[in-house]
Parts: C-alpha cells; sequence; structure tokens
C-alpha cells in the first residue's frame, strides 16, 4: 500500500503515488499449526512497504549486477576489525548464535474491538547478542584487548557529525545494556507483537536435540521492528557464543558480501542465503507503516527469515535484522533489514527508558529542484535545501521553531540538498535517517534560510502528527484499541490498522477516510478522527440503518466539535443527562447525515444492548461520574 510521507519527509501533495505493481511487501515470520508433533508453515502477513526515495517525490530504480566471486566485505568509517570478531569466526561459527522463535499470539479485532481474532501461532528468527550477567561479567565475556575491540572510525566528528549520540560510540552490547538477568536475543518486532507465549529455541548442529525454553519480551520498537527477548533458563545457550554487532557508525559498501541466516518457510533447519547489499535508503517498514533507514539485500530473504541476521562473512558480526521483503510483479531479491544505527539506537533507548517511537520535525516539506522556484527564494547555486510548506503544532507539543516559507538547509552538522537528502556514513540519504538517530525530545539543531537571512534555530523533535495514526501499538507488545457505545451506535478512532483489517484491499477502502488518511495532521483543536464503526439494531436507534452503515465521520455532539474519542464520549454523555434530544453530526462519503436520539431513551436501551449483543463493557474509556 502507498502510504503517505510522514512530516518530515516531503509535501505529501507534491508525492505522486506509485504504480500498483510496484508496492506489495511481507513481513517475514510464518504462520502455521501444530498437528501430530509436526510444524507446518504457511507465508502470511501480506502488507505493502514503500521505497521512500530522497524526499525526491520520484521513484528511482538502481540495478545493481551480483558479485558472485567471494571478497572481503567493505566498510564505511572503520579502521580496524574487532579482535573478538575475528576469534569468533574461528572458534564458534555465528550460526550457533541463530534461534528459532515459536510464537503464539492472538490479535485485536478492529471491527469488533470489545474481542479478539483467533489465536494463531507464528515462527520468526532471532540472534543470541548478550549472555547474563552484571558488567564486569559482560567485560570478561566479551574481549580480552580492549582497545582491539574498540572499532576506531577516522575523523568521527567531520565525518558522522553524530558524536552527540550517547549510543555513537558503542562497540559491545554490555555497554548499551549493562546488566540482564537473562541471556537477551533480538529479533524484529512483528514476529512477538500481539504474543501470548513466546518459545526460543536455538540452533543445533547434527546429533543434538534442541529443546524450546520460555521467553519473555522485555522491549520492543514498532517503529523501526526490534523487540529484545529475555531467556532465563540457563541451559538454553550453554556452550553458546553471543553474536557481535557493527558498531553504530559502520556500515557497509553496496556490493559487499553478505548471508541471511535464519528458520524461513521450508524446512525446519538453519538456513544460510548469500548475497549482496544492494541498496542504502530510506523505505517504508510495513510493520510500522513509516520510513526508516534500511539495507536492500539480494539474498533470499523468506518468510519465517524475520528477526534474523544478516551477517558480514569477513568478520562474523550482524550488520542488520531481516524483517521484510518487497512482493510484486517484476521485482526480485529485495529484502531489508534494519541497520546498526537503529539497533544500537533501540538497544541503549531500552537500557536507559527512552521512549521508543522514532521521532521527527512536525513539517511538511517540498524539494527544490526547480531552478525558477529557488531563484525567486533567492537561493544561489551554491545553496542547498528544501522548503517547509507547513509547520504542524499538536496539543501539548513545543511550538515549532520552523516556520511556512523557510529553507531547511542543514541538520545537526548534516548539510541538505535540493532532494531532501544528506551524506550519512558515505551514504546518500533521506533527510529522515539523520532524524531518527535521535529520541523524542531531543533537540538539534537547524540552519534555514528566512527571507533572505541565515538563521540558527533550536528544534526539539516530536512525535508523528498524523490525524490518522500509523500504528496503534505505540510501546506496547499489543495493541490498544478504544471504542464507545452509546444508543447501540459503536463509535471508534479512526486508525491505519482499522482500514487495513476492515479492507484488506486498498482499492475498496471509502474515499472520505482515506483523504482524511492522507492529507490531515493533528492540530490544538483536533487530535483523533472519531468514526461510527458500525449500528447494533435497536428501537432507540430506528430509522439510521444497522450494521455497516458507511463509517460517517462524526463531526459535533449537539453542535459542539470534538477533539478526539475521550471528548467526544464525555460531551455525548453529559448531552443525554442534560438534553432532552442528542443530535450527532456526521460526514459521509455522500455528504453530511445526522442522527438523533430521545435521552430518555438511551439508558435502557444501553442495558438491553449489551446483554442483547453480550458486550462485556459499552466503553473502554474511563468517563467521569455522570
Amino acid at each position: 500500500k502507498w502510504l503517505a510521507v510522514p512530516p518530515g519527509q516531503q509535501c505529501a501533495a507534491t508525492s505522486p503515488r506509485p504504480p500498483a505493481s510496484l508496492r506489495r511487501s511481507r513481513r517475514l515470520c510464518v504462520s502455521g499449526a501444530q498437528s501430530h508433533g509436526s510444524q507446518t508453515a504457511s507465508a502470511t502477513e501480506r502488507s505493502t512497504a514503500v521505497a521512500v526515495g530522497a524526499a525526491a517525490g520520484a521513484l528511482c530504480t538502481a540495478n545493481t549486477a551480483m558479485v558472485r566471486h567471494a571478497r572481503p566485505a567493505r566498510m564505511r568509517h572503520v579502521a580496524t576489525t574487532s579482535r573478538s570478531a575475528v576469534a569468533l569466526d574461528q572458534e564458534a561459527p555465528p550460526e550457533d548464535a541463530v534461534v528459532k522463535i515459536f510464537v503464539t499470539k492472538q490479535r485485536a479485532s478492529m471491527t469488533v474491538p470489545w474481542q479478539t481474532q483467533q489465536v494463531e501461532s507464528t515462527t520468526g528468527s532471532g540472534t543470541f547478542i548478550r549472555r547474563r550477567g552484571g558488567p564486569v561479567d559482560a567485560a570478561a565475556n566479551a574481549t580480552e584487548d580492549g582497545e582491539e575491540a574498540q572499532v576506531q572510525s577516522h575523523n568521527r566528528e567531520e565525518d558522522t557529525g553524530s558524536t552527540d549520540l550517547p549510543y555513537w560510540n558503542y562497540t559491545r552490547v554490555e555497554e548499551a545494556i549493562a546488566h540482564s538477568e537473562g541471556d537477551i536475543v533480538l529479533t524484529a518486532a512483528h514476529v512477538v507483537s500481539d504474543a501470548r507465549d513466546v518459545r526460543v529455541q536455538p540452533h543445533s548442529r547434527s546429533g543434538e536435540s534442541p529443546g524450546k525454553f520460555v521467553a519473555r519480551v522485555l522491549a520492543v520498537s514498532h517503529d523501526c521492528d526490534l523487540a529484545l527477548l529475555e531467556v532465563l533458563d540457563e541451559e538454553c545457550f550453554q556452550g553458546k557464543v553471543p553474536m557481535e554487532l557493527l558498531g553504530p557508525q559502520e556500515l557497509l559498501d553496496v556490493q559487499s558480501r553478505v548471508q541471511v541466516m535464519g528458520f524461513p518457510v521450508g524446512g525446519d533447519y538453519l538456513s544460510i542465503t548469500e548475497g549482496v547489499v544492494s541498496r542504502v535508503e530510506v523505505v517504508e517498514y510495513s510493520h510500522s507503516r513509516r520510513p526508516g533507514l534500511a539495507l536492500t539485500v539480494d539474498a533470499a530473504v523468506n518468510a519465517g527469515n524475520s528477526g534474523g541476521p544478516v551477517v558480514d562473512p569477513s568478520s562474523g558480526r550482524m550488520l542488520a535484522v531481516a524483517h521484510q521483503k518487497v512482493i510484486a510483479q517484476g521485482v526480485e531479491n529485495q529484502g531489508h533489514g534494519v541497520p546498526p544505527c537503529l539497533i544500537w539506537r533501540f538497544l541503549y533507548g531500552h537500557a536507559h527508558g527512552k521512549p521508543s517511537p522514532l521521532a521527527g520535525l512536525g513539517i511538511f516539506m517540498q524539494t527544490l529542484e526547480s531552478t525558477a522556484h529557488r531563484d525567486l527564494l533567492g537561493l544561489s547555486e551554491d545553496d542547498t535545501g528544501i522548503l517547509v510548506r507547513d509547520a504542524n503544532q499538536a496539543r501539548g507539543v513545543p511550538k515549532n521553531a520552523l516556520q511556512a516559507g523557510d529553507v531547511l538547509m542543514q541538520v545537526s552538522s548534516y548539510n541538505v540538498d535540493n532532494l531532501g537528502a544528506v551524506e550519512f556514513l558515505g551514504h546518500r540519504v533521506a533527510l529522515s535517517a539523520v532524524q531518527d538517530l535521535h529520541f523524542l525530545g531531543d533537540t538539534v539543531r537547524l540552519r534555514v534560510r528566512r527571507q533572505g537571512k541565515d538563521l540558527e534555530l533550536q528544534q526539539p523533535l516530536c512525535p508523528p502528527t498524523h490525524l490518522v495514526p500509523r500504528s496503534l501499538y505505540y510501546d506496547s507488545l499489543t495493541m490498544r484499541l478504544d471504542y464507545f457505545i452509546c444508543g447501540g451506535l459503536v463509535f471508534v478512532p479512526l486508525s491505519a490498522d482499522f482500514l487495513e483489517q476492515a479492507w484488506p484491499n486498498q482499492q475498496d477502502r471509502p474515499a472520505h477516510l482515506m483523504d482524511l488518511f492522507w492529507r490531515e495532521v493533528v492540530t490544538e483543536d483536533r487530535m483523533e478522527v472519531v468514526i461510527c464503526l458500525s449500528i447494533l439494531a435497536d428501537d432507540v436507534n430506528h430509522g439510521h440503518g444497522t450494521g455497516y452503515v458507511g463509517c460517517p465521520v462524526v463531526e459535533s455532539v449537539c453542535g459542539k466539535s470534538v477533539s478526539d474519542l475521550q471528548h467526544f464520549a464525555e460531551q455525548l454523555t453529559c448531552a443525554v443527562h442534560e438534553q432532552d434530544f442528542v443530535k450527532v453530526d456526521f460526514r459521509m462519503s455522500s455528504g453530511p447525515y445526522t442522527v438523533v436520539m430521545r435521552s430518555a431513551d438511551i439508558p435502557e436501551a444501553d442495558r438491553r444492548i449489551q446483554d442483547l449483543y453480550q458486550i462485556p463493557a459499552l466503553t473502554s474509556l474511563v468517563l467521569p461520574p455522570s
């Protein structure tokens, strides 16, 4: 599905929608059912990935020839290779750290929000990255030579511009997570989302019979599709060596050889495929529907590989977490992996209590490729940047330092070109890749051209400002669903998850809802879109239809506008007690519509409806006493 570029990327009005043949992607966990002691699996969870260009508003295709001969991987900003990594390659094969993850999950029901869907079983992959213990034990296990274990990068401040990041010079997981009660496994968030039970099975060599060990979800970041599991049973990784990670400043060159390890569909044992890094750029993460930096590899990545490592064979270290692939006519061998910089951000954020959602500048931007537009703004040939079209202002968020008409020329120490791209670790990527290194609330330095003058600004990074949220997971393992029922009318907030579950085919989705999805952002007066999901038939609402009625959008209650579902529920409850009639105004795809009910009939009707339709509670909200 082609989703709008979030604020901080590019003005949606200037973004052409891509051809339908190029937009499908699949998250890579396997769904199946246990039968007679064997595991059968079928690929599931079709969703869409959008390859977001360097905020240019155009799709680019790069054909890279596969390098078929073995050669050492090339590395950006790395002067030495860790001796412990070489020792790992010689003494303990990196595949020994790969695990298969068995998950029993139960997803939320978007169309019947007071219920859940049926229980299902899925599998994915993961990587053992840290042994239990404190910082002293971890340091002893990691390496005997601390100086050589520190991967040094040349001219860091000049080349990376990210020395203010607290995790930027880390080289060992123990630096990010100082203490752990159990052994830690890194995997993808969508592998364990909505999990009710998680089991980990380590890779075994010939003659071994590995067991399945209980694991608990330690941390999850849905925005960058990463999760940490903790295994308390010491037997699970006995004799295993944790896999090391490339440092946050390390990115392989395009055409560097890589290996993808995991447990994909088609077999029960470890699979290792080989290929090259074919691209490094910002793509849309299908799990969170949010753009993020990713490595594209042409090694085979299949359902079940999700959460498994993409490994640099020259050092035996992990360079990415496999999490999705592009499925489309005419597209082959495009698997995506979460890069080291986002992995380290996630590890540090978990250990230090930082919010996991990725942050942004909260603005709409437009490219400045047009020379006429640049001349109008008074930009010389040497001046580069992108135009700020609008600065979003949500409730509770500090006032945005940027203004409509500003030309954003620099973020931190990264110069922004006319297509919204920056030079990052030797690769040209979209500006959002730099924002994603920081945490919510962090302040970044900006240089802008405003009315002919260059200004230095400080801007706190804010959460996404889509009026229709792209994901309902937030920092939780499961989705947070809210609903409110009054007089048989079922009200819920509009979300991307609801649209996808209610209408799997994007072409079937109501136009009035998709217009809100693409264009609208939160404001101080409007934080959510409230819709009428369905009408549960009863005498109190007779004459307004039953069941699905087109998902009309709530405009007002008794003439008063609504901000979000909580505000709407409070207003409607108050109107029932204070007025003779309740009037709710809607906006449908066909135009305005009004529902009127007698206030005196609603309390008894609510009790009747709750009993008849077997609803455990008429709302998930906490409302003030009436």
